[in-house]
């Protein structure tokens, strides 16, 4: 790894974790209020990340046949579901026990953040359009990951919500694959793809400013748990990833799947998984400090791990 190589992706890095902050302040200061988070991210994730997704999607060369797609798809569903249930056999070396915050912890320290905070990474490190198109169909895998083995996890598997799989991103996600696979994508008039693009800009630094406030409203509500705080950055950040980098490295998969595959392998817990343990019944203390303790290692790791990550593989 050159310095040049750290350097640059580490360029790209700071300003996610920046607007973060940014996000941060804003909450401190009142300029963001807790009570239009829930609007604003409806917003984000019912409109503006559709538009993202169909402007990204449609017409990409990169994903444009079935194959490669399924292939993304399955990577992000197996690589999150081996996430969840490596860490679910971990998490008793630290005395978690199930209904005391074990199932919460494997699902935390396996889902990572897939969507707001590796979208601006990989747009940045990769302008091209195939490669964030690519993006798309592996989170098309780890939802499905997320509805089924992750609130599986918390539930019970024959309660999983399933239906939640159709939200609206990943229906988005569908229906640009099929205008793909049938061709009809060339008939997407270019202003569409216009208005796509303009709305789509807005969805990551709107969501990203919400992540950084929800995770100052994280700050302190919770006492410390410092066995916690250790091993989940290192099964999240740390072990995990091997699955991902090994995957890149061996797999015969495309130079795009190889990129966010590394990309994903530096990213901390979902600051969702919270969202997820409180409706399931599961231990949101837990899903609070594995976010946090993984968001703040990040900091320093996702640059480390996406320069090495991309060197071995060669991407």
């Amino acid at each position: 790894m050159s310095n040049l190589d750290f350097l640059s992706i580490l360029s790209v890095a700071v300003p996610v974790y920046l607007t973060m902050a940014v996000g941060a302040v804003a909450r401190r200061t009142g300029l963001l209020k807790p009570e239009s988070d829930a609007s604003l991210m409806k917003l984000s994730v019912m409109l503006l990340t559709p538009a993202l997704i169909i402007g990204r999607v449609a017409g990409n060369s990169a994903v444009m046949h079935a194959g490669p797609v399924v292939i993304a798809a399955g990577l992000g569903f197996a690589l999150v579901i081996f996430g969840i249930f490596f860490s679910y056999f971990v998490a008793p070396v630290i005395g978690l026990k199930t209904g005391q915050g074990r199932r919460t912890f494997s699902v935390s320290c396996g889902l990572q953040n897939y969507g707001f905070v590796a979208i601006p990474i990989v747009t940045a490190l990769f302008p091209d359009a195939g490669t964030l198109g690519v993006l798309f169909t592996f989170t098309l895998g780890v939802e499905i990951a997320c509805w089924t083995g992750g609130v599986g996890m918390l539930t019970g598997f024959d309660k999983a919500p399933w239906r939640h799989v159709l939200n609206a991103p990943v229906l988005a996600i569908l229906t640009s694959l099929l205008l793909n696979f049938t061709g009809l994508h060339a008939y997407v008039p270019d202003f569409a793809h216009s208005t796509f693009d303009m709305l789509g800009a807005c969805a990551v630094p709107l969501a990203v400013l919400l992540i950084g406030a929800s995770i100052s409203d994280l700050i302190g509500q919770e006492k410390i748990r410092w066995d916690m705080a250790l091993l989940s950055p290192v099964l999240r950040l740390g072990i995990i990833p091997i699955a991902f980098v090994l995957a890149a490295r061996f797999l015969p998969v495309t130079l795009e799947l190889k990129r966010i595959l590394i990309v994903q392998a530096a990213m901390p817990s979902a600051v969702f998984n919270i969202m997820v343990a409180r409706m399931y019944g599961g231990h949101a203390p837990t899903a609070v400090q594995v976010v946090l303790a993984t968001t703040v290692v990040s900091c320093v790791t996702t640059p480390l791990v996406i320069a090495w990550g991309l060197k071995f593989v060669g991407a």
